[in-house]
């Protein structure tokens, strides 16, 4: 019977998400090899992302995305950000108590100088050079790991952890549990760390909040760290990656933000929207039977919602597949929707700013390095990116 359901994706990502079922609620096979409803529609996926029934804290046994295993590595009986309800409300609002709106807007200074310094490199280099590996890939795991304490010598290996994490087809479950606990391991050697000499990093801040007498834990606090700085370094290094490699895709979009850094907050907006990070997203299990979408989804069952399919729903979006910087702001679901939104969505808005602002007004004939039609994408992970983006100037 496995012929009567389609495989997803069907295809290696290329940057777009391609051809998807016409159905805003549609079987699907994994390559798991898992059946999962995969959920297009953007009413749909902002019913899916919020819905009660529907649970993130998948385990083994589960429907699941990948050959790897769970992607968010949750264990019953310890509060996670892959928790629901009440629980989960609970650690989200510990775990943002350190990304107060000041630090965040203070990071902005940080995330210049950086950049900055990045784009110094990459000049002395000279051209053509690879944005990827010199402004993309280091600026995000910089401004995370500075935020973590993480020191500068264990940054190569934490990158090396974070891909194989995030990796959905080719890796064994035995594998990704391998490098969950060496990864579990080295942060919790940060957490006793900062235990003993507390600092400004979130950490600290996280072994300090305290809500109700229900201060986080140190069992708590190492895989609430592995979310978030994963989740803020991906994330971050394939949109400005993509970012760029969509401006360039549209010239005259491109030369309108050169010329008007006024419309740089627009872009950013649009390239979150238009811009799949992927052909993927986290399986969310029913607890129980329910309505989705007209479809009835009976316990046990997985549902993928897609917001990046959901940004070019034609229901919520005029002429959704037209990329448009000037387009008005907002409506978007690219940080997700409801009580999981990312934590993180100010900080990546400011790195994205800062990163394509900066790189348009340092190289003002900023150009690609040959054809952008055939690059090479990251196809196997749940967040998917450029290897490289080759640019002159």
């Amino acid at each position: 019977m496995r012929d009567t359901i389609p495989d997803y994706p069907g295809r290696p990502f290329t940057g777009d998400l391609g051809p998807l079922p016409p159905d805003p609620v549609s079987r699907v096979r994994l390559p798991s090899g898992n059946p999962v409803w995969l959920v297009t529609g953007y009413d749909e996926v902002r019913a899916a992302l919020t819905h009660p029934l529907l649970s993130r804290a998948v385990i083994e046994g589960d429907p699941q995305v990948g050959t790897g295993g769970p992607i968010g590595g949750y264990r019953p009986g310890r509060r996670t950000l892959q928790l629901d309800g009440e629980i989960h409300a609970q650690i989200r609002r510990l775990a943002a108590r350190p990304f107060t709106p000041r630090r965040i807007a203070a990071l902005r200074e940080r995330v210049q100088e950086l950049t900055d310094e990045l784009l110094d490199a990459l000049e002395k280099n000279g051209s053509p050079g690879d944005l990827v590996q010199g402004l993309a890939h280091p600026l995000p795991i910089t401004v995370i790991s500075e935020l973590f304490a993480v020191p500068p010598e264990d940054r190569a290996r934490f990158t090396g952890w974070a891909d194989r994490i995030v990796t959905v087809v080719g890796i064994t479950a035995e594998e990704m549990t391998a490098v969950r606990a060496t990864l579990h391991g080295y942060l919790g050697e940060l957490v006793a760390a900062r235990r003993a000499e507390p600092g400004d990093d979130v950490l600290s801040g996280w072994l300090c909040a305290d809500e109700a007498e229900n201060p986080l834990t140190d069992d708590e606090i190492v895989p609430l760290a592995q979310t978030v700085l994963i989740g803020g370094y991906e994330t971050t290094v394939n949109s400005i990656g993509a970012g760029m490699w969509r401006l360039f895709q549209h010239p005259d979009q491109l030369d309108a933000v050169r010329n008007d850094p006024g419309l740089l907050r627009g872009a950013v907006e649009e390239i979150l929207r238009y811009q799949p990070q992927s052909m993927f997203f986290l399986v969310m299990v029913a607890r129980e039977d329910l309505e989705l979408g007209g479809t009835t989804v009976r316990k046990g069952e997985g549902v993928m919602p897609l917001p990046f399919a959901a940004n070019r729903d034609p229901a919520r979006f005029d002429d959704p597949d037209r990329f448009d910087i000037r387009r008005a702001p907002g409506g978007h679901v690219g940080f997700g929707h409801g009580p999981h939104a990312c934590l993180g969505a100010a900080l990546a808005r400011i790195e994205l700013e800062v990163a394509i602002g900066t790189l348009l007004r340092r190289f003002p004939s900023l150009r690609p390095a040959g054809d952008i039609t055939s690059l090479a994408w990251r196809g196997d992970r749940l967040v998917s990116g450029l290897k490289e983006l080759l640019v002159e100037w």
